[in-house]
């Protein structure tokens, strides 16, 4: 349970889309978007860019404008599809209990999927960082 609970909940801090039909169509997974923060494309990720990647994904993940990530943003296929796993996620990251999140719970909110990423707790993960989470992930997966 806890195991599923940290993907779904690191899905949707990463980012995962859920938001617009051409980015449900891109459907990346966690480490690939956390891979896609590194804006100035040195091969490693600050805690920087992975706080700016969350507030432009918050951007497109809140389609009506409103400040908010809740059911009136996903098209009814998705909340669908992501049913429960959303739920559980939402509420890791909804720290008024409102039901809904807000730019700031997820901007500023836990960053678990960063912070298991950096091992050396320096504020960066570099390639070997990377690698060692991307093992960490695929044995979660099982494969």
């Amino acid at each position: 349970m806890r195991a599923s609970l940290t993907w779904a909940f690191a899905a949707l801090a990463a980012g995962a889309a859920f938001a617009a039909p051409a980015a449900a169509r891109e459907r990346l997974d966690p480490m690939e978007m956390l891979e896609k923060s590194d804006a100035n494309r040195d091969g490693r990720i600050s805690r920087a860019e992975f706080i700016e990647a969350r507030r432009d994904r918050f951007k497109r993940m809140d389609r009506n404008g409103d400040g908010y990530f809740s059911d009136d943003d996903l098209p009814r296929m998705v909340r669908k599809r992501a049913g429960e796993k959303l739920d559980r996620a939402v509420d890791a990251l909804d720290a008024n209990r409102d039901g809904r999140l807000s730019r700031a719970e997820f901007v500023d909110g836990p960053t678990r999927l960063f912070d298991l990423g950096d091992r050396d707790r320096n504020g960066l993960i570099d390639r070997a960082e990377m690698d060692r989470l991307k093992a960490v992930v695929e044995a979660r997966r099982g494969g």
